[in-house]
């Protein structure tokens, strides 16, 4: 009886074994060869040099939109109770609520949306 205790506090005192998980092996970092860069910085000037002189001031830009041709968008009859393409066309020219005014580019696009809810705005070449 004397021995069953002592193996059994034996046993008590010793850690229990720990498990070993086996482990991935880490993932390897691929470096792709790095090619120098040759040449790249005379070329980046000249194209920003070109691009400085063909752009004009900002307010003969604003000048030019202007002269090209702009339209005056009203809305004037409620969005609600319409079809949702006619609400998203209206939202797409910025006319969120009735009485909101904006200016569009006059082109073919703002007309084509225009002639699609010329019931529900009132249009003025701006």
């Amino acid at each position: 009886m004397a021995e069953e205790k002592v193996t059994v506090a034996a046993e008590a005192e010793k850690p229990a074994a720990k498990k070993t998980a086996a482990k991935k092996p880490a993932a390897r970092k691929t470096t792709a060869a790095k090619k120098p860069a040759a040449k790249k910085a005379p070329a980046k000037e000249t194209a920003e040099k070109a691009a400085t002189e063909k752009k004009a001031p900002a307010k003969k830009r604003a000048a030019k939109a202007a002269a090209a041709g702009t339209v005056s968008i009203k809305l004037i009859r409620s969005l609600s109770g319409r079809k949702k393409d006619q609400i998203a066309t209206a939202y797409s020219l910025g006319l969120h609520r009735v009485g909101h005014v904006t200016v569009q580019p006059d082109n073919a696009a703002t007309r084509g949306k225009i002639n699609k809810i010329h019931h529900l705005v009132e249009v003025t070449n701006a």
